[in-house]
């Protein structure tokens, strides 16, 4: 059984299973929403999201706020009274939700941003009361950071950035007296940008933007008790107004895409990027530093992003048709792809898929990649004006949606399996919302089913959860949901090119035509015998004796490259038997028999040995 998909429409929310059933699940939630909107023709919801760890939904009408939890989302935590909640996000591990009120006019000090504690017990006559409260007027960038395990919360101060470190016990968010501090420059521009580093020991990443022929700075610190001086790795560099960052899942590289509000050579209206690499070695960088700009094409940065193993990260780059390229942790590029227009890449939860897509303006044309295979591509579909892309938790399933106000029409939603294949589908009048539910990480306490005992995630454990997830199926072992059977993906015809004979674009009637050896089609009609049509297909059949070959199945082929794989692996198993020394890669080759033969299996291939 795959992971929960969470919806929110302009009339309730809803949870279904995941694959295969996709069953809806009557929550408490919906349950109450229902009751609040009757004889109403629109819901009251006004935000809502699910925590990271799986644990907790949180939303919030014009005068309450709920808390659930339990495995279908059907048990209260808690409701209290809170009035025009407009916005909420959880902290990394859940343990904190943050949520920002529209602040009150006719109160100055008004506290509008209130920070809730979650993993505790809650006694239903108790008095339920923020940890922590503050003013902050803006809806950007209005809630705290957190680190990866919820031990540290940064805030940015006038001058500084001070950061508290959270007990569990008991917890304190004393910004008066913090645990550390990060000044800004004595002579130069306040921090515009930061962001704590998920790692489980933390980093901070800061920049400061270019202002009067000073040139930006992006710098990483570590975390330490006192007054925060010494520097990681840090890269000054000119042509810099702002910036996005984006930190490796392991926490030792950031990624800083660097932006300009006007272009000087006026090719973009959204001015100009350069993306820049900061990464370091050992505990907070005892074994050295690296700082480069990333080699990108000329033109605008569509997405950049990193890879779970955190080894690499891919770059969509350049005027459309725009580059591919994928870069290892010093900058270098380890593969690029053909140009073509797309301007999204998503990497799988595992690391081992790579989705390449094209939405917005583009036609929503969709390449899955392997990985483990040499970036070679294993599946394309066209999922047409979407919104929202997203990897399952598994790594096995990709969600598609098109939501408003993002689009107002055809709104809805799509399950795919990695394969390309159309599982489920879903229509909507309206579909605000979509997200995956992601299983929880942590050890509980026993008895409960929220309340966190140990907060170390262990690899072996994530890897568990995945298989247990998605099941690892071939095409041919899919159950297809009935609301996707008959569904017509639709396809974009290609760009027109310049009307030559080498690969332009030709009407139907035309290619039809080309096909037949330039004999119109004409449908319902079958040539004659002896026609010119038929003398074309004896000779592209006498002249073609391979042709045969081009029935051959995606999956046969498969098969055929994996037994190849499987009689190396025996190969090398001899040559060890007899003692023979092999390299390491020989010997990891080995160790990958298991899994070999696991896909075979799944592909429908038995060893008659």
């Amino acid at each position: 059984m795959s992971s929960q998909i969470f919806l929110k429409t302009s009339q309730d929310i809803e949870l279904f299973q995941g694959y295969p059933k996709f069953d809806q699940i009557n929550t408490t939630a919906q349950q109450e929403i229902v009751s609040l909107n009757e004889g109403k023709k629109q819901t009251n919801v006004i935000a809502s999201t699910l925590s990271p760890c799986g644990r907790f939904l949180a939303y919030s009408t014009k005068n309450s706020l709920k808390v659930f939890h339990s495995e279908s989302l059907e048990t209260l935590l808690f409701s209290i009274d809170l009035k025009d909640v407009y916005d909420l996000q959880f902290s990394p591990a859940g343990n904190f939700l943050n949520t920002w009120q529209r602040p009150a006019v006719d109160d100055p000090n008004d506290k509008n941003v209130k920070i809730w504690y979650l993993n505790k017990e809650f006694s239903e006559n108790a008095d339920i009361n923020p940890v922590y409260e503050y003013q902050y007027k803006s809806q950007n960038s209005w809630a705290l950071q957190f680190s990866k395990l919820d031990t540290y919360a940064i805030k940015l101060f006038l001058k500084e950035i001070r950061i508290i470190k959270l007990e569990r016990d008991n917890v304190k968010f004393n910004f008066d007296q913090p645990y550390a501090t990060l000044p800004q420059p004595p002579e130069g521009q306040p921090f515009s940008t930061y962001l704590i580093s998920p790692a489980e020991f933390p980093t901070i990443a800061t920049f400061i933007p270019e202002k009067s022929g000073k040139p930006a700075q992006l710098t990483i610190w570590p975390i330490n008790e006192g007054k925060i001086v010494k520097k990681i790795a840090t890269k000054s560099f000119f042509k810099a107004d702002s910036c996005q960052l984006k930190w490796n899942p392991q926490g030792n590289a950031v990624l800083c895409l660097a932006i300009t509000d006007f272009d000087a050579q006026n090719k973009s209206y959204y001015g100009e990027n350069t993306l820049y690499l900061l990464s370091f070695q050992g505990v907070n960088g005892t074994l050295g530093s690296n700082s480069v700009r990333v080699s990108l094409t000329n033109g605008p940065v569509h997405d950049f992003t990193w890879s779970p193993t955190s080894r690499q990260f891919g770059v969509i780059a350049g005027y459309m048709p725009a580059t591919i390229s994928f870069f290892d942790l010093r900058g270098n590029v380890v593969h690029s792809l053909p140009q073509q227009s797309k301007n999204t890449m998503l990497f799988s939860p595992t690391g081992k898929y790579i989705l390449i897509g094209g939405f917005g303006n583009l036609q929503g044309s969709v390449e899955i990649l392997d990985r483990h295979n040499k970036f070679k591509s294993i599946a394309k579909f066209e999922a047409t004006n979407t919104s929202v892309c997203k990897w399952s938790p598994g790594g096995e399933f990709i969600m598609t949606a098109t939501t408003s106000p993002r689009l107002r029409v055809d709104n809805g939603l799509k399950i795919w399996h990695v394969t390309g294949s159309l599982i489920f589908n879903k229509e909507y009048k309206e579909l605000l919302k979509v997200d995956w539910r992601y299983p929880c990480p942590f050890k509980l306490i026993n008895g409960s089913d929220y309340i966190v005992k140990e907060f170390s995630i262990k690899d072996t454990v994530l890897e568990e959860m995945n298989d247990k997830l998605d099941p690892k199926l071939g095409k041919n072992q899919l159950q297809i949901h009935p609301s996707a059977v008959g569904v017509v993906v639709k396809k974009k015809p290609a760009s027109s090119g310049s009307g030559k004979s080498g690969g332009g674009y030709k009407p139907p009637h035309a290619r039809r035509a080309a096909a037949n050896g330039g004999q119109r089609v004409v449908p319902g009609y079958t040539p004659p015998p002896g026609s010119g049509n038929q003398k074309n297909k004896k000779q592209n059949a006498q002249t073609s004796p391979k042709s045969s070959t081009s029935t051959i199945s995606p999956e046969e082929k498969k098969i055929r490259s994996l037994v190849k794989k499987l009689k190396a692996i025996e190969t090398l198993k001899e040559r060890q038997k007899n003692g023979d020394k092999l390299e390491i890669t020989q010997v990891q080759k080995i160790g990958t028999e298991e899994s070999v033969r696991e896909s075979l299996e799944a592909l429908g291939w038995k060893d008659e040995h």
